[in-house]
């Protein structure tokens, strides 16, 4: 059984700004359960993976655990300065100490195993890690107010 390493999707896609809410997902067509069966002596055995949650290195030392993939951000649906419903990042610093640059940000998708036989046996085998990164470049913005 290969289990599908996690696409990140993310909007603002490379850069953001500090205080601008960075939008975070994982591709949904690689957030379904994966099966695979052998055949064995007395039947076949079935083992079943199922992503549980996905759990996002920020870089800037923030951990965000998301119960499920995230959404997809849509310009026609969604608003720019909105957080995600379900997971995101605002970032309270910039990146610009950082290796190149950028904080390199790691979602890893933690997968639930389970077990079946013909013969009737079945149970949970310990959960399994797929993961990806992308590096976000943080920008810090600032703005000069003067009179005429």
């Amino acid at each position: 059984m290969v289990l599908p390493d996690p696409t990140v999707g993310s909007s603002p896609a490379a850069e953001t700004v500090v205080g601008f809410p960075l939008w975070l997902w994982v591709d949904r067509s690689g957030w379904e359960p994966v099966s695979a069966t052998a055949a064995v002596s007395t039947g076949s055995v079935t083992v079943t993976a199922t992503p549980g949650g996905a759990r996002w290195a920020m870089g800037d030392g923030t951990t965000l655990d998301c119960p499920g993939p995230g959404t997809v951000f849509v310009p026609d649906r969604h608003e720019a300065d909105a957080p995600s419903p379900d997971c995101g990042h605002t970032y309270t610093r910039a990146s610009r100490g950082q290796a190149a640059g950028r904080f390199p940000v790691t979602v890893t998708v933690t997968w639930s195993v389970e077990w079946s036989s013909t013969a009737g046996g079945g149970g949970t085998l310990d959960p399994l890690t797929t993961s990806a990164s992308r590096a976000v470049r943080v920008a810090e913005v600032h703005a000069l107010v003067t009179d005429g």
